[in-house]
């Protein structure tokens, strides 16, 4: 029997319940739903996908005449495999052919110096915090964080201690207020430049852009593929086992 069907190579039943059996068997085999649930069948579905992704993948790498990289693995965080989709994630997570295929299908993605600026402008939050100034603190009499200098922003305290430790020349000593006092330390600027910012910015989107224009890619391939009914994408609205309500 026949689940699906990628360009002329068909998935047997029988490809898709091994697999399941191997998760089955895996070390986190007691987590998954039981067989002839919602949920069980459901499952089935995934991993229908799972090998649909894997002969997209191979069938493109065959065609660009590429070999697993043999160069580190692929590291996806939560972001990326959200990004990704869990199908893909997990294909690529495990597979050295495809990660090699990702590097070569988005090998042309850029982020230019205009994007980099634009986001380093639209995140000031990150990059342009408020000022801070080191104090060491008493409350009470007794030291707070062990007697140790440590920086606050004007945010962080409540006035009008926040406008006397601001406003203090170095080394003085403010308060009490409430039972706290400052003694003031230099003033630290928390800015980040956007030289110093500008690699890691760049890194930043051109991963996200990689992985958008690698999952927009994989999604259309699999796309293609010829799904028997029984074995339809969890995410299908049109079958019985679909549990996504509004």
């Amino acid at each position: 029997m026949i689940a699906a069907v990628v360009g002329e190579t068909p998935i047997t039943v029988e490809e898709v319940d091994r697999r399941v059996r191997l998760l089955r068997r895996g070390p986190r085999g007691g987590l998954l739903p039981l067989e002839g649930t919602t949920e069980g069948r459901q499952l089935r579905r995934w991993v229908t996908q799972i090998l649909v992704a894997e002969r997209v993948v191979a069938g493109e790498a065959a065609a660009r005449g590429l070999t697993p990289g043999a160069g580190p693995p692929l590291e996806l965080d939560a972001t990326a495999r959200l990004e990704l989709g869990s199908v893909m994630a997990a294909v690529l997570s495990g597979d050295r052919l495809a990660q090699a295929l990702y590097r070569d299908l988005t090998a042309r993605v850029t982020a230019d110096e205009a994007e980099v600026r634009r986001y380093y402008a639209a995140n000031q939050d990150r990059y342009r915090p408020r000022p801070a100034r080191l104090v060491t603190h008493r409350h009470e009499g007794r030291p707070v964080n062990g007697g140790r200098w440590y920086a606050v922003t004007a945010g962080e305290l409540a006035e009008p201690a926040a406008r006397a430790v601001f406003a203090a020349p170095e080394g003085a000593v403010v308060g009490p207020f409430g039972g706290h006092t400052f003694t003031t330390g230099p003033f630290r600027s928390p800015e980040v430049p956007f030289e110093r910012a500008a690699p890691g910015i760049r890194a930043f989107l051109l991963d996200a852009r990689r992985r958008r224009h690698f999952a927009l890619w994989a999604e259309a391939r699999c796309a293609r593929a010829i799904l028997m009914p029984g074995f339809e994408h969890p995410g299908d609205i049109r079958h019985t086992d679909h549990t996504h309500r509004h």
